[in-house]
């Protein structure tokens, strides 16, 4: 099966048959999915940032009785903000009517705190659990506890929304780069270059190419006589004198 593939690095590191990571997308998809995709030969992933531990065992023993394939705990590790009592209580006195108009309670302050970034206790989980693979979204875990996932044996996957965030997840070890603008969930990212791989010498397969030069931007070069002009530019623009230019010559560069 290896060798339908030119670039078999992906499906060496995961121990997988298809070049898939499934999108461990939170409160979207579950312990089915996960063992659908693996058992067509890719990587099934368990979205973890909103789940208990014990909810997080539940799945993964679920997924094993059902597969023997490897698979994918995901973790956010964002900066938690810190709690400003006076900004929430401006915010509930702002949707008071709201509240109101419903016959709704508002939560007493200090508001809960939303989800919790990889800690100690996630660590552990991982520690315990011992998934082939363990995955980080928004950032990476703190050093040491990096260091204690890659002691179990998991492979690291990391998500970069711009090249200066793959370089950093780079720097710091992880075994592969998720890479991915807004188009595809990237959240943070607006576009990503497709020169990650050569910047920081990992494979990076980019889910998003293009770039703030605009739609018309190919990875071929293009005219640019006029706005939204998509002939190659091997090729004479027959649209040139209508744009009131000349046209760009056979073999020119951008």
């Amino acid at each position: 099966m290896n060798q339908m593939w030119p670039d078999t690095r992906l499906i060496d590191l995961l121990g997988i048959k298809l070049p898939i990571v499934q999108a461990p997308m939170a409160a979207a998809t579950g312990v089915e999915m996960a063992v659908a995709v693996a058992k067509a030969g890719g990587l099934g992933s368990l979205p973890c940032a909103m789940l208990t531990p014990d909810k997080v065992r539940a799945g993964l023993s679920e997924f094993r009785t059902q597969s023997n394939k490897p698979v994918n705990l995901n973790f956010f590790c964002h900066a938690a903000p810190a709690g400003d009592v006076a900004h929430e209580q401006a915010w509930l006195k702002r949707l008071a009517p709201y509240y109101a108009a419903l016959g709704a309670t508002p939560p007493a302050l200090p508001l809960k705190a939303g989800l919790q970034p990889f800690g100690e206790e996630a660590c552990a989980l991982v520690e315990e659990l011992r998934p082939a693979v363990a995955s980080f979204h928004f950032g990476l875990p703190a050093p040491d506890l990096l260091a204690r996932v890659k002691a179990v044996g998991c492979k690291i996957l990391g998500s970069a929304t711009s090249v200066k965030e793959a370089i950093w997840l780079a720097e710091r070890g992880v075994d592969a780069i998720i890479t991915q603008g807004a188009e595809a969930g990237g959240h943070r990212g607006t576009f990503l270059e497709t020169n990650v791989a050569a910047e920081v010498g990992l494979r990076a397969r980019a889910a998003n190419r293009r770039r703030r030069a605009g739609p018309g931007h190919r990875r071929r070069r293009h005219c640019r006589c006029a706005r939204g002009c998509r002939s190659l530019r091997t090729r004479r623009c027959r649209r040139a004198d209508r744009h009131g230019l000349s046209p760009v010559p056979r073999g020119a560069y951008l």
